[in-house]
Formats: structure tokens, C-alpha cells, sequence
């Protein structure tokens, strides 16, 4: 049973083909000098540590900037005051956090795993990580199809560094990412993020099996690493597990070679640097393209397993089909780290890639779609997440 984004996946298809080659529509759509039809609801602050009324003003500025892309074609050289940051975080690639930050990182992330979630969950005993989990798992079923799925990623993944910040106290780069094209190959499951060090490391594969929520949902313990032993609340209170062997259910002919490789290599990132927009783009970080969905991102999740693997490791519950629980994972953060990271690579070629933002030919998105928060923050227009170094994000990349 797959769930409603791979049958969304399935039913596009047959556009995939055509993206590279066919029309598309203009990079910023459906707006007008009236900028979006309707203004950010913050009628429901719901986070303490979230400004709503700059989120509002931050939305307004940002169709203002778009407006005037549309209408020059070059980059806004003065974004409206409501956009600009108190500072730009920088995030960098895990290795080349020092020992202290990693440290620091760690005992955040698992300061979130005990932070109250201020609501973001029916139960209020579960954590703020566990409410970032649920904020990720709804917004599956909020997306239009692929063509938010980059932009709701990217919001659970700021959320959860500016948390640190707020909630834990967290003072380092506002957060690693991982790489995993320099990983790639036959040694993949050797790589750093996997050490079973009890302050810096992520854990590995685990050794204990154990299927507590019936199903596919099985894998192996987390039993060492920083997080051993962790046990996520959703959909129900589990051990976290991660199965590394996604070559029996995602490459049974080594097409792709030692766990999906081929398609989280350098060669596989280079090629979705290549696209030329937004759609095109997208088309090809998720494997839109290719049958499986075996992509830089999906392959991804693929590897790691358990929890993590989302798609459908909760076929045969009675969450299958229906809710992905990927975030329940600390690695989940690095990864798509990694995800937006390629993203903000792709939106640095150019300025018309930088504020491009389109699904498929005959489609209806916009730069005015509403941006799902699912609590932790208001719904905002799209736009507004289009540039990192803008309000609310204020983030950028070492490189």
C-alpha cells in the first residue's frame, strides 16, 4: 500500500518523462501588483518562541520582492525590512563540526526529546521532537502532490534548528548536514554520522531485531550511539530502529550498486544540479524519473530504514498508506539538511533558479500556495521560502 505522495508520484509519471523538455510556465506565478489574495492567519500562536506578526509582515515583503523579480528579472536589491535577519546562521557538513560542536548538538537534540510540545500533539506528554515528528507527518497529507514537498521538508528542518537555539539553548552552527555523496560506495554504512559514540555519535544499524508496531515496521534496536535506546512516541511509544538493507526491497539486482549508491553519489547530485527549473528540478532530487523513486532524497531515507524510511515501512498498520513518521529519527535532520542543502546549490546558479518555483505544465501552483506549518508556525505563501537568507529562516551554507 503506498502512501497518497508516492500515488501522487505514480499519477505524474508520465510528466516526469517530458520534464526536461517540455514548456513550462513562468518562475513566479499567479501574482499581481495586489501580491497574494489573502493575508497569514496568526490567530492560533500556538510556539512561544515564534514571532506571528513578523511571519505576516515577512510574507507581505516577500510577494513584494517576487513582484518586483517578475517585473525586472533581476534580484530585489532592497527586500522589504520585514525580510531582514538579526544574523545569518551559517550550517556546515558534519565533519566539519569540531568535537565540542557535535557535542553541543547532541545534547540539544536531546534536550528537544524531553521539551514540552506546546500543543503540537493530541498528547501533551509527548516531546517537542515527537510534535516536529507530527508537524512533518501531516504535512504529507497537506502537500499538493511533489511541488511543496522541498518547502514543508525545508520548514520542519529550520524549526527544529531554531529550536535548538530557543528551547535548548544550542550556540553552534544552527546545524550539521551530511553529505552523503562523499560516502557513497561500498563502505557507505562506515560513515561518520554512524558511530556508535555515546556523545557524538548517530548509532548504526543495531543488532536486536524487534517489531513492536506490527506490519513491515520492523528493524533493529538503536542500542548504541547518543541515542540508544530512544524510544519516539509516534504513531505509538517504540524503540527507535533503522534496517540497513535496502538493496533486498529497493535494488535486488544491484542496479544501483552497495545500498542505493549510484543514486546518492556525486555523479547522481551533479545531475540535479543540472536541471534547469524548479520542476525539472524536483522532478529529479525525488526520482519522479525513475520507477522506484530511487532518488539523491528518497534513497536517503531508503537506507537508513525503521523509522526513517517513511514511504512504506508502516504497510500492513494501521498508519500504512496514510502517515510517514521519517522525523522520529535524529539522523531525519541531517539528512534533509543535506536535501536543502543541494537545493540551495541549485538556487545559487542563477537568480531566475533562486526564486523559480513551478509543478508540472497545465498545473495550477503559485508562489501565493499556502506553505503548511502544521502548527509550528502560521501558513505562509511559498515565496516566503524561497530564499534561506530571508525572515523567518536566516540561514545560509558554508558552501
Amino acid at each position: 500500500m503506498f502512501s497518497p505522495i508516492l500515488l501522487c508520484a505514480i499519477a505524474l509519471a508520465p510528466f516526469a518523462q517530458l520534464a526536461a523538455g517540455s514548456p513550462v510556465s513562468s518562475q513566479v506565478q499567479n501574482i499581481s501588483k495586489r501580491g497574494c489574495p489573502s493575508e497569514v492567519n496568526i490567530s492560533n500562536p500556538l510556539i512561544p518562541h515564534l514571532n506571528y506578526p513578523a511571519f505576516r509582515a515577512a510574507a507581505k515583503d516577500a510577494v513584494a520582492a517576487l513582484e518586483e523579480f517578475k517585473e525586472t528579472g533581476k534580484a530585489p536589491a532592497h527586500p522589504g525590512k520585514a525580510l531582514q535577519c538579526d544574523r545569518i546562521r551559517v550550517r556546515k557538513e558534519w565533519r566539519r563540526l569540531t568535537t565540542k560542536e557535535k557535542k553541543a548538538y547532541i545534547r540539544a537534540e536531546k534536550c528537544l526529546q524531553k521539551s514540552p510540545n506546546f500543543g503540537l500533539t493530541a498528547n501533551e506528554t509527548f516531546t517537542f521532537h515527537d510534535g516536529l515528528t507530527n508537524a512533518h507527518a501531516q504535512g504529507f497529507t497537506r502537500v499538493p502532490c511533489w511541488t511543496q514537498i522541498l518547502t514543508m521538508a525545508s520548514v520542519v528542518v529550520w524549526h527544529h534548528g531554531y529550536s535548538l537555539e530557543k528551547l535548548c539553548g544550542y550556540k553552534g552552527p544552527v546545524r550539521g548536514y551530511w553529505d552523503y555523496t562523499l560516502d557513497a560506495g561500498p563502505n557507505f554504512y562506515s560513515a561518520p554520522v554512524f558511530s556508535n559514540d555515546p556523545e557524538i555519535g548517530f548509532g548504526d544499524g543495531g543488532s536486536v531485531p524487534i517489531n513492536e508496531l506490527g506490519g513491515r515496521a520492523g528493524g533493529f534496536i538503536v542500542d548504541k550511539g547518543a541515542f540508544a535506546n530512544y524510544r519516539p512516541n509516534l504513531p505509538l511509544p517504540h524503540f527507535l530502529v533503522r534496517n540497513f538493507t535496502p538493496d533486498a526491497l529497493y535494488n535486488p539486482d544491484n542496479k544501483y550498486g552497495i545500498a542505493l549508491s549510484d543514486t546518492i553519489n556525486k555523479t547522481a547530485r551533479d545531475r540535479v544540479l543540472s536541471a534547469t527549473d524548479f520542476w525539472q528540478f524536483e522532478t529529479m532530487i525525488d526520482g519522479l524519473d525513475e520507477p522506484n523513486f530511487r532518488s539523491l532524497h528518497n534513497s536517503g531515507h531508503f537506507f537508513l530504514g525503521g523509522d526513517a524510511q517513511s514511504f512504506n515501512w508502516l504497510d500492513g498498520t494501521p498508519w500504512g498508506g496514510s502517515q510517514v513518521f521519517g522525523a522520529n529519527d535524529p539522523l531525519f535532520y541531517l539528512h534533509h539538511g543535506n536535501v536543502d542543502h543541494v537545493w540551495w546549490e541549485w538556487q545559487n546558479k542563477k537568480d531566475s533558479y533562486q526564486y523559480d518555483f513551478r509543478g508540472r505544465e497545465g498545473g495550477t501552483d503559485s508562489i501565493c500556495d499556502d506553505l503548511p506549518f502544521n502548527n509550528l508556525g502560521p501558513d505562509v505563501p511559498i515565496g516566503l521560502a524561497l530564499k534561506t537568507e530571508w525572515y523567518p529562516q536566516c540561514y545560509t551554507y558554508e558552501y
